[in-house]
Parts: C-alpha cells; structure tokens; sequence
C-alpha cells in the first residue's frame, strides 16, 4: 500500500460508521418517503409525474438519496480492506451470507412492502459475491502481480449472478468491489478509479474523498460493536419496514 499522510485521519471504523449515518439516510427516503408516500400517491392518481418535482416530500426524498449515495462506494472500500486483511475469507464470506438470509425479509419489506419478493436482493449478496470475486482473483494471481484470465473468468462470473438475482448494485457492485481490489496498492489509482466508476450516480464519487483520508488503521472497535455493524443492516431495515407498512 501507498505510504499514508498524516493527514489521513480516518479510520476503518469511522468510515463505517459514516458509511451506516448515509444508508440510513438513504433508506429513510427509498422506504419511507418512496415506497410509503410517493409511489402509492402515483399509483393512486393522487400525485402526477408532471407535478412530482414541486412537491415537497419528493424534493426531501432527493435531499436524502443524494446524501445516502456515499454508503455503498464507502462499504465497498471496506469490503477490500476486511478482504486484504482477514486470516479466515470462509468465515467472512460466510457471515455475509448469513446476514444476507437474516435481511431478506426486512429488505422486501422494507422497499416493496412485502415480506417475498423475488425479483430484487439485499445488498449483502453483492458484497458476498464481490468477495468470492476477489477470492477468485487472489487464487489466480500471477507471480507478477496482474490477474490471470481464471481469477477475471471467476469474477466475471459472480458479476453475472449478482446480475441474474438483481442484488442491490448487480453486476456493476462486483465489478467495482473488483477493481477496488486490483488498485488496492496505490490510494490515488483506486480513489480514481471508484470515483470514475461510480460517475452514474452525482454524489458517489465524493465518497472517495473520505476513502483519501483513510489512515490505514482499523481503528478502535469492540467485538460489541463489530457485530453492531453486521445487526445495522437489517434492524434498521426491519424499522423502516415498520414505519413503511404500518404507519404511513
């Protein structure tokens, strides 16, 4: 890894919690405020397309989303470095996928209002198929450093079944976590390279200007708030769910 500035004052664990602040912010507006408010009003005749821009609740829905559009590039980062650094991948890829089972529920209910719906999965599925991609990739290593054409044909792979399931982010999430994790040696090329990247949405690319500042260090974090970070996904999830389906 590039030698680190010591202006670079955030740690691993400051960027996840940061990272969690965005989701949350980002899900107030995609379950509450879309799939509670606005999105029935449409189907309901009550709002139009034509005057949804003038109405104030979608004007803070875009407050909200533009903000929360930080979280994924931030967690994909950090997928790399729990990657990079873990002595145990099976286990780490196993507790993605447990949690990606727990939050299924809660993810549907949460954006669909419904406790099944097959056609879109939660975001742990992404990142589990995004280290199983970089697992690929690390296995098929050429003594140079460069990927070998198995490790890409691995990764490819996990991107076309992150597409085919339709997780959050499909394909483009893996494809990203991929290339974050081939300029994992240089922080200018991998912060260029995600901004670039991530130019599909406005405000992502600001999200490696924290990733800059990134102190190399994993920072103070207790077993209690190590598993905190795991639970946030779907309990917070589970909350909106309820403020969504019951409340609104």
């Amino acid at each position: 890894m590039t030698t680190l500035s010591p202006r670079r004052t955030f740690s691993g664990t400051a960027l996840k919690t940061i990272a969690c602040i965005t989701m949350l912010v980002d899900h107030i507006g995609a379950s509450c405020i879309e799939a509670g408010i606005l999105t029935p009003g449409l189907d309901a005749g009550v709002l139009s397309q034509a005057t949804l821009s003038a109405y104030p609740l979608y004007r803070l829905d875009m407050v909200l989303r533009f903000t929360g559009r930080l979280a994924f590039p931030l967690f994909c980062f950090l997928l790399v470095e729990g990657f990079v650094h873990t002595h145990n991948v099976k286990g780490y890829l196993g507790r993605l996928v447990l949690f990606g089972l727990v939050s299924e529920v809660p993810f549907d209910l949460a954006f669909f209002r419904t406790p099944f719906f097959p056609g879109a999965q939660n975001v742990y599925w992404t990142l589990a198929l995004g280290v199983l991609a970089m697992a690929g990739l690390k296995h098929f290593e050429k003594e140079n450093g460069l990927p070998g054409w198995q490790g890409i044909l691995c990764a490819g792979g996990c991107a076309a079944l992150a597409l085919a399931a339709n997780t959050d982010y499909n394909a483009i999430g893996v494809i990203i976590i991929c290339a974050l994790y081939l300029t994992r040696t240089n922080r200018k090329r991998q912060c260029l390279a995600g901004a670039a990247l991530f130019l599909f949405e406005l405000t992502a690319p600001l999200a490696f200007v924290l990733v800059w500042f990134y102190n190399g260090q994993r920072g103070a974090c207790s077993p209690l708030q190590k598993k905190a970070f795991y639970w946030f996904y779907p309990v917070h999830l589970l909350v909106l769910a309820g403020i969504t389906n019951l409340l609104l």
